[in-house]
């Protein structure tokens, strides 16, 4: 390895290394490498400014309106990691098939890229209209929100049959084939690792919208359980395919569950326990007899009270940290779980950092959450979810000066070995 020859690693070596809980040369970075570890559409320009890079329109890739990181953003960051696709983006990022796949589009009196297939309509109040999904930004806002619900009696659960969900195994061949194409591309034209976003099938099964769901995990738990076998059959299902088209290029999967809030998990530890416990145990430990891609865990929140099960279960990365909410600080995440979890964020939480804050105590929290987190290796450099569109310009500079003071130091690049260091 170059790391034993006193060279430094190229940035897939780098990640590779971390992932199986081996020393690396520096701190890596994630940042733009996940559909919840990068930034804002206006926060990539802020960066980019920052970055004294050239000016440029960037892509809209998901819902939340965040923007695809580009090879020179990626290469003026630090970035270890490059996201192939995602589910959430209906358009190719890379390679020849994305030429033609995007279009252009008017928000926050600036033009961007959205794909062809989204359409947006600037209503009279100034607010921006979603045609596809019905969202709306409103004025003064920087994402597209549900209009809100009128209140409604509670839901008829007796009307949830398991029996009608079908979720599909399988994963569209024109699709599977544009990853493989432009995964290979990648992989040979950069030394860049490949990360893969949400692409199959997720235990997010919430029949009936969220209150529906959570009363029959209370009522009825084995109709819970019948829906959830099922996505988790579609999921491994769908996995095996993705697995044939990219997994040798590959390095982590990711795949998303919001479980807490603030406060803690919504539906409490024990109903969590009980009703999703299993399934995810089922799903990644053959996740783990599939493919050599490890799982990266999006879950927002304080999940602290069920990382030990998750753990268990067979995570292997989880993201976004957010070290704002109840029992996510960082040190005792860290002493808790670092000899078996890659840590994907935590860097920066804008909760705690209000745009008017400072400078120094903006350097000061992203420093401290970076040593914390890479404490004998296993972080993964990144914000706390997307960095967000109001994001000041020197909250921007603090991020990457103290990313950049910290990546070097060699007490944060030692690895101890733990319970994944086999892979």
């Amino acid at each position: 390895m170059n790391m034993e020859r006193g060279l430094l690693m190229t940035s897939r070596e780098r990640v590779q290394a971390l992932l199986e809980h081996r020393p690396v040369d520096r701190i890596p970075s994630g940042l733009g490498a996940c559909e919840t570890a990068g930034l804002h559409l206006l926060a990539y320009e802020t960066f980019r400014d920052v970055l004294g890079l050239p000016p440029a329109t960037p892509r809209m890739a998901t819902f939340m309106t965040n923007a695809v990181a580009e090879p020179d953003f990626l290469e003026a960051a630090g970035s270890d990691a490059i996201l192939l696709s995602s589910r959430l983006c209906p358009s190719p990022f890379w390679g020849p098939a994305a030429k033609d796949a995007w279009r252009p589009a008017s928000f926050w009196g600036r033009t961007y890229e959205v794909p062809a297939s989204w359409h947006f309509t600037e209503r009279p109040d100034g607010g921006i209209r979603w045609d596809e999904t019905g969202w709306v930004c409103r004025p003064g806002s920087l994402y597209f929100d549900e209009e809100p619900a009128t209140f409604a009696a509670l839901p008829d659960t007796d009307a949830l049959d398991p029996d009608e969900y079908a979720p599909p195994h399988d994963l569209p061949e024109s699709y599977l084939r544009m990853l493989e194409t432009t995964a290979r591309e990648l992989y040979e034209s950069t030394d860049l690792a490949l990360a893969c976003g949400e692409t199959i099938v997720d235990l997010q099964v919430q029949p009936g919208g969220q209150v529906a769901w959570w009363m029959l995990m209370a009522e009825d738990p084995d109709r819970a359980h019948e829906y959830l076998r099922k996505a988790c059959d579609a999921g491994l299902s769908q996995l095996r395919q993705l697995d044939q088209a990219v997994g040798k290029y590959v390095e982590y999967l990711d795949i998303a569950h919001d479980f807490g809030d603030r406060r803690c998990v919504t539906m409490g530890p024990e109903l969590w326990r009980s009703v999703y416990r299993p399934h995810y145990a089922r799903l990644f430990g053959e996740w783990k007899r599939i493919t050599r891609m490890k799982v990266n865990l999006h879950s927002c929140g304080a999940v602290s009270e069920i990382l030990g099960d998750l753990v268990d279960c067979g995570i292997q990365m989880l993201n976004p940290l957010q070290v704002s909410a109840n029992g996510m600080d960082p040190r005792v995440l860290k002493s808790t779980y670092g000899d078996r979890l890659v840590f994907y964020g935590g860097s920066y939480d804008a909760v705690s950092n209000p745009p008017d804050r400072p400078y120094e105590a903006v350097y000061g929290e992203v420093k401290r959450n970076i040593e914390a987190f890479s404490q004998g290796g296993g972080y993964l450099f990144a914000g706390v979810h997307n960095l967000p569109g109001d994001i000041p310009r020197h909250h921007a500079q603090a991020i990457l000066d103290a990313f950049r003071d910290c990546r070097d130091d060699p007490a944060l690049c030692r690895s101890t070995p733990g319970k994944e260091a086999s892979g």
